[in-house]
């Protein structure tokens, strides 16, 4: 489903684009000059499953943990960032 669709092809495909909007996406309707001049949102928003503290956590873990076997510097990261902004 396109991201983004022309004022001139919405009205034939208004109906189609409506029913096949996934839940969570939104579509910019485009004036004839390629401008931004609505933005389509579902009414019901998205039902993502939430996810425990604990799953959470255990995630950003383990997702460290890959990171640090990577890392190939000396310096951490917070030190790389504090160079950066000098």
């Amino acid at each position: 489903m396109p991201t983004s669709i022309s004022i001139d092809a919405t009205g034939p495909k208004l109906k189609e684009l409506l029913e096949h909007l996934p839940k969570g996406e939104t579509v910019s309707i485009l004036g004839s000059d390629g401008e931004p001049m609505a933005v389509v949102i579902p009414a019901e928003p998205p039902t993502d499953e939430a996810v425990s503290p604990e799953v959470w956590i255990a995630e950003w873990r383990a997702l460290a943990q890959e990171i640090g076997k990577a890392w190939k510097s000396d310096k951490s990261a917070v030190e790389l960032l504090s160079e950066m902004r000098r």
